[in-house]
């Protein structure tokens, strides 16, 4: 197990505090919100720095200057933190993401779309080459077996929900695991926050789909907090029985709250940011750590954040939806 030595995270701890009070603020968001074109709602982010300097960025092609800042603050975590294992873990969510997005585009016969990003512990021409030469000596064992198994299943089905399942179980589960073997209560309490969140997701994205118990069982990620025969008892049953019956849990006011706001039509993903809220909840307890681990994953998770909501904000304004309608879909940030 990797051990964590707190007096080791002293310098970090500091800087990273200095870096949070320059993250956007929620006058900032108001004033991105109530922009009068996209260009306006652009330029607050340009006055806060967002991107790699020297760069050249277009309000319509704001994805790049959204993948530079997440690419700049993996470049500061790496070089602060004292043990890069750490923030592998975290970037390793990345790589997957590079590889179902190669996998997808190849299965499907088309060029690959232009949104690899470059923050995984592998540069994207580099993954683009792994997949292309099918050469995975680079990958992880369980990366390796996740794309072997992909096309295996899709040689026999041909369904292309099989590349999202089994690259997305892979990215959960070699992530839990990589946090397990790390010597900090946070991250572990993390872990268990991160797997029942992603099964509470997948269980009742499957339900409104009415898939069978057969099915979700795949689906689910060992670990947790939550019993997989809640799962099991609930698998042929409506998504409000189940949210009745972990209603005593910690996740239990945010799935009724969610499946309320997708019922009464007020945000058809009303359950996805209700859980991503309760996470941000979680998170925040990091502010009350002076030097630790705990103040740099709570940063980079709060600009993951950031960078979501920002992309919630400008592809709004650009297909000119109300500000009202934007607001709401918006996660709860950390600062």
């Amino acid at each position: 197990m990797l051990r964590i030595n707190e007096g080791d995270y002293s310098y970090a701890s500091g800087l990273i505090r200095a870096k949070e009070s320059k993250m956007l603020t929620g006058s900032q968001f108001a004033r991105m919100l109530d922009a009068s074109s996209p260009e306006e709602a652009y330029k607050v982010l340009t006055d806060a720095g967002y991107g790699l300097g020297g760069s050249t960025y277009s309000v319509f092609a704001f994805e790049q200057l959204l993948a530079d800042e997440m690419k700049k603050c993996f470049m500061l975590l790496a070089e602060i933190a004292p043990k890069a294992e750490v923030i592998k873990a975290f970037q390793r969510r990345y790589d997957y993401f590079n590889i179902k997005v190669l996998l997808k585009a190849e299965l499907s016969g088309q060029d690959i779309p232009p949104i690899l990003a470059d923050t995984g512990t592998i540069g994207s021409e580099s993954m683009t080459r792994i997949i292309r030469e099918r050469d995975y000596s680079e990958l992880t064992p369980l990366m390796a077996d996740a794309v072997i198994q992909v096309y295996d299943v899709f040689a026999r089905m041909h369904d292309p929900q099989a590349v999202d399942l089994i690259l997305d179980k892979a990215s959960y589960q070699e992530f839990a695991a990589e946090i397990r073997n790390i010597d900090s209560p946070f991250l572990q309490d993390l872990a268990d926050h991160m797997i029942d969140i992603t099964n509470i997701r997948m269980f009742i994205r499957a339900r409104s789909l009415n898939k069978t118990w057969d099915f979700i069982m795949k689906l689910l990620l060992d670990g947790g907090t939550i019993d997989k025969d809640v799962y099991f008892r609930n698998s042929d049953k409506p998504a409000d029985s189940f949210a009745d019956d972990i209603r005593r849990s910690r996740y239990g006011d945010a799935v009724q709250k969610g499946l309320e706001m997708v019922k009464t039509g007020k945000n058809s993903s009303g359950l996805e940011k209700a859980l991503d809220d309760l996470l941000m909840s979680y998170i925040r307890k990091a502010k009350l750590v002076t030097i630790g681990v705990e103040p740099l994953i709570a940063y980079l998770f709060a600009k993951e954040t950031e960078i979501r909501n920002v992309r919630m904000i400008m592809t709004g304004k650009i297909n000119n939806l109300p500000a009202d309608m934007i607001r709401e879909r918006l996660r709860e940030t950390y600062v």
